[in-house]
């Protein structure tokens, strides 16, 4: 008995969780903020290329390039540590900041391209039907594309939501004191590194797991709508 609670201590399992979890705030609102942007931002990018916009199109088609195929760690390392050297605005900008804006333009790529999937499952004789009652292209797409477009996105999106949850565990590498950062002091000064990383991994566990239990009564709704 003696052996395994050197291996892990229940005592200090439950002593580091509370102190995890007064972190979640952050980390919470961390992704909740990259979240809405990236949103935002893959619904307008999203459109641009579903109607095929002059110019912005090709923009848009030079920023999914990069940013779907580069992963997300040097993406903030370039972003924070690189161009703070030839500016002084990134250069003065929190940790935290940096963090969102990345966060939303990675994942707001992969955003882009489940909704435009969305758009396009949506058939042509309803946006047929739309034309032939005199509906303009923004009236078509808020009143007859989008409703129907947003039950085929919901899934894939939630993904996303659960995505931004677990990418933010990297940004303690600019100095965020989320979760994973509390957990890198907490398990440094301690070196209960298992019993701290089981407690991360719990928390996360939890959260994941209570926005399924929402993405699934929301799915229940839509299709009830329906």
């Amino acid at each position: 008995m003696d052996s395994l609670s050197n291996i892990f201590s229940v005592s200090y399992f439950l002593e580091a969780l509370p102190r995890l979890a007064r972190t979640l705030g952050l980390t919470l609102q961390l992704s909740a903020v990259s979240a809405v942007f990236a949103l935002i931002l893959g619904c307008a990018t999203a459109i641009i290329r579903f109607y095929r916009v002059p110019v912005l199109r090709q923009i848009t088609g030079v920023y999914l390039s990069i940013f779907r195929s580069t992963p997300l760690m040097p993406q903030l390392f370039l972003f924070y540590f690189g161009l703070a050297t030839v500016s002084t605005f990134i250069r003065d900008m929190d940790a935290i900041t940096a963090a969102c804006i990345i966060m939303s333009l990675h994942q707001g790529s992969y955003m882009a391209e489940n909704i435009r999937g969305a758009l396009l499952s949506v058939d042509d004789g309803q946006k047929e039907a739309a034309a032939s009652l005199g509906f303009s292209s923004l009236q078509t797409m808020f009143r007859v594309i989008l409703p129907q477009a947003t039950r085929v996105a919901l899934p894939p999106l939630f993904n996303d939501f659960v995505s931004i949850l677990k990418m933010s565990s990297v940004v303690f590498v600019v100095g965020v004191t989320d979760l994973m950062g509390q957990a890198r002091i907490i398990s440094g000064n301690s070196g209960r590194y298992f019993e701290v990383y089981v407690a991360v991994m719990v928390l996360y566990w939890v959260i994941v797991n209570l926005m399924n239990v929402f993405q699934r009564w929301l799915e229940r709704r839509c299709a009830e709508a329906y």
